[in-house]
């Protein structure tokens, strides 16, 4: 399976016109796994990077020192970060501080629920993939743009290889990463994914963290132009100093690529292969 066919496994449904028994059954399959992935990335990286990116900083004021988001507050939240309205998400947020919020509450007790509520909308399928998606990647920003940093990880290799997902500035999809990072979990990796939204944001995990391998999904043709710079800045930003780059994503199937036009180590067209190309291009 192709990382551009996983950006949408729905795409795999059976043919309207057929009623093959065992292409219902696949097409249910690939749908269940679609939804244990986007759990899997809901409950392992996006929730609790969301949760503890402060724990670094400022101790938590006690419940009634300060004001707490309503659940409608919460509701609203989630659905103009869904509908991409960044504006309106942060209007609330300003509007919640200025009413005595305290900004690590926004953090806990405000975007994190509603991330989970856009979790638990996708499981009922009350809200779709891209909505779903794009709700995650605006609240990952919301956290940027408040300085919230979440950097926990060891600063030296273990015996744990550990691998950063990310997708390439200006991409808004996380479940085909979060599909290639079940391949590593289950191969034994320790897998972080990064939805940030700017090149420097991606450097500053790469420095902050050790990671074995980093691995950049891209989507669009238009951002190639800027990839061997995003590579070369994160390879020179990197704690490990001989971080592999492994590239993937639905824009290299579409033409034939050399990893090394791009200065990366190799390309992943099918996430099937992702583990056996990141170990072989493990330093030796």
């Amino acid at each position: 399976m192709s990382l551009s066919s996983m950006l949408d496994p729905r795409r795999a449904s059976i043919d309207d016109r057929g009623d093959d028994l065992s292409d219902h059954r696949a097409s249910q399959g690939d749908d269940d796994d679609c939804r244990r992935s986007m759990r899997s990335v809901l409950e392992t990286q996006i929730i609790p990077r969301l949760v503890l990116a402060h724990r670094q900083g400022i101790a938590r004021a006690e419940p009634s020192a300060s004001p707490r988001p309503r659940p409608e507050d919460i509701l609203m939240l989630a659905q103009r970060c869904a509908a991409g309205d960044r504006a309106g998400a942060a209007s609330l947020i300003e509007s919640l501080r200025a009413q005595g919020l305290e900004q690590d509450s926004v953090l806990v007790d405000l975007i994190g629920p509603a991330a989970r509520h856009l979790g638990a909308q996708w499981e009922d399928d009350r809200a779709s993939f891209a909505d779903v998606t794009l709700g995650l990647v605006l609240m990952h920003e919301l956290i940027h743009s408040m300085g919230y940093e979440y950097h926990d990880g060891p600063q030296e290799a273990g015996v744990v290889r550990r691998v950063m997902l990310a997708s390439a500035p200006g991409s808004q999809h996380v479940l085909g990463l979060s599909i290639v990072s079940e391949f590593f979990r289950k191969a034994g990796w320790q897998v972080v994914l990064e939805v940030s939204p700017s090149s420097a944001e991606l450097c500053r995990a790469v420095k902050n963290e050790w990671f074995d391998l980093v691995g950049v999904s891209v989507a669009l043709d238009a951002q190639l132009r800027g990839l061997p710079a995003l590579v070369a800045n994160l390879k020179a930003a990197s704690r490990n100093p001989v971080t592999p780059i492994l590239l993937g994503g639905p824009v290299f199937g579409l033409r034939q690529h050399q990893a090394e036009s791009f200065g990366a180590q190799a390309i992943c067209l099918d996430a099937r292969e992702s583990v056996r190309l990141a170990l072989s291009v493990l330093p030796r």
